[in-house]
């Protein structure tokens, strides 16, 4: 039984991360081909989407941690869920174009349907005849913009790690368990006040500098990198946890 609830909370968590970060393509789309907003709202409606794998992983997570979880098991589980959600991460940065190209399909299967079916309809038909509109340029370090890479990375390492930091203080502290797994409203408030505040207006803002090709391409590529970092960064933290508890 735990067994199964550990590959469930792996992979419901890289799930959950691998869908947020294709979202951003979205706008990426919906500034290639000048349809914006309704870039915006499908990335809105994706990334509520997402939500559904905490249905997944917030439960088996928690009856982890009432099994009394090991903590070098639970320090694995951490890892190998932030570092599969880095693997991901790195390779939507490379097929960022490819993926944008299928949200063009959406936004045209979008006339006639609805959003969960204009979804489905670009996957099952890849051959529409529309003319694609491609990202100028590819990823490159040299274009990222460091103090956005920096701020993006704070952000997001708070909220990749929110859960399972504050359950693993609930396994620490499992007399106060209730309590102390109220702190993930905290870790989580923190990265979603930056993102919300500063990160995802300043992308919306550059995507509608119509003469300005090369802000939001910088921009959207500075974001996308700081999910890289913050996973990979999070994950090693998890695995030297796992270590250390090893060696005691």
């Amino acid at each position: 039984m735990m067994n199964y609830l550990i590959i469930a909370v792996i992979l419901s968590c890289t799930m959950m991360h691998l869908l947020e970060a294709a979202a951003f393509a979205s706008p990426a789309a919906g500034r290639l081909v000048n349809k914006r907003a309704l870039g915006i709202t499908i990335q809105t409606s994706l990334h509520t989407a997402s939500r559904f794998f905490l249905v997944i992983f917030l439960p088996s997570l928690g009856f982890l941690v009432e099994s009394n979880i090991s903590y070098e098991k639970y320090f694995i589980v951490a890892f190998l869920s932030l570092f599969l959600s880095f693997l991901s991460s790195f390779f939507l940065i490379y097929k960022l174009n490819i993926l944008q190209r299928y949200f063009q399909r959406v936004f045209d299967n979008y006339i006639a349907t609805i959003i969960p079916l204009a979804l489905l309809k670009a996957i099952t038909n890849k051959y529409v005849d529309i003319k694609y509109e491609d990202i100028s340029r590819s990823f490159t370090f040299k274009n990222l913009i460091i103090k956005k890479v920096i701020i993006s990375f704070i952000a997001y390492a708070f909220l990749s790690t929110g859960y399972f930091l504050s359950f693993w203080l609930s396994l620490k502290f499992s007399e106060y368990r209730l309590t102390v797994s109220q702190f993930t409203v905290a870790f989580h408030g923190f990265g979603v006040i930056i993102i919300s505040f500063y990160l995802d207006p300043m992308l919306s803002s550059s995507i509608d500098l119509i003469e300005d090709d090369n802000s939001w391409i910088n921009n959207l590529y500075s974001i996308l990198f700081r999910r890289v970092i913050s996973f990979l960064s999070t994950s090693l933290i998890f695995l030297i946890l796992y270590f250390v508890f090893l060696v005691k």
